[in-house]
């Protein structure tokens, strides 16, 4: 039997940190400050605190702030002319394609945003389910309760999850999951099974066989 395959989305999939995410975070940022009536600069640093605490701004902002979850993620997440600056990691495609077992999606974005992600970077055909921030009840990864709420609505009992962000990964392990880091970090944890620098590397991971 294969294992099902867990990805996370954004700098694993598609190089999002250089463009898409600091579009996101300026809209976070506008957000905050019109919302919360503050200036500029507490805004980007609570922002940033929020995401370094909770691993996703908005669980910071419902719990401290009440902040409607839906109109924030639909409000920061719109990003004009995204099909021009997206950018698939390479040979994406053919990953997909060799990796054999059910593949899901796993993303603090909302659904709109990774389901758009995928469509742009023309491999949504290969993915049978995206787990999004909505699903979990807005508990963002390395939530436990968000990743054993994945593991229950598609009934998981053997996988294999690839994330750029060691602290996903380290949740993954808790719950008995193989994981693999996609980093440039030379640095051995021992909740980290395999170490990529590229994606491509998967081709040659052994569970793809």
């Amino acid at each position: 039997m294969n294992a099902t395959w867990i990805f996370d989305l954004d700098d694993t999939l598609h190089y999002a940190k250089k463009k898409i995410i600091p579009l996101i975070n300026q809209r976070m940022n506008q957000y905050i400050q019109s919302h919360l009536k503050i200036n500029k600069v507490d805004a980007n640093r609570l922002r940033q605190q929020y995401w370094d605490q909770f691993g996703a701004t908005l669980k910071g902002l419902i719990e401290n702030y009440q902040i409607d979850p839906n109109h924030f993620l639909k409000t920061t997440h719109q990003i004009r002319n995204i099909k021009q600056i997206i950018e698939p990691v390479s040979h994406l495609k053919k990953i997909l394609q060799t990796i054999k077992g059910k593949k899901i999606l796993y993303t603090n974005a909302p659904k709109s945003y990774a389901s758009n992600i995928i469509k742009l970077c023309n491999v949504d055909y290969y993915f049978d389910n995206i787990f999004s921030i909505e699903n979990s009840k807005f508990q963002p990864k390395p939530s436990l309760n968000g990743m054993k709420m994945l593991l229950a609505k598609y009934k998981i009992k053997k996988a294999i999850y690839i994330d750029d962000k060691k602290e996903n990964l380290k949740t993954a392990h808790q719950l008995g999951l193989k994981t693999i880091w996609l980093n440039h970090e030379n640095k051995k944890l021992r909740y980290i099974d395999r170490r990529i620098v590229n994606l491509n590397d998967l081709l040659k991971h052994p569970y793809c066989n």
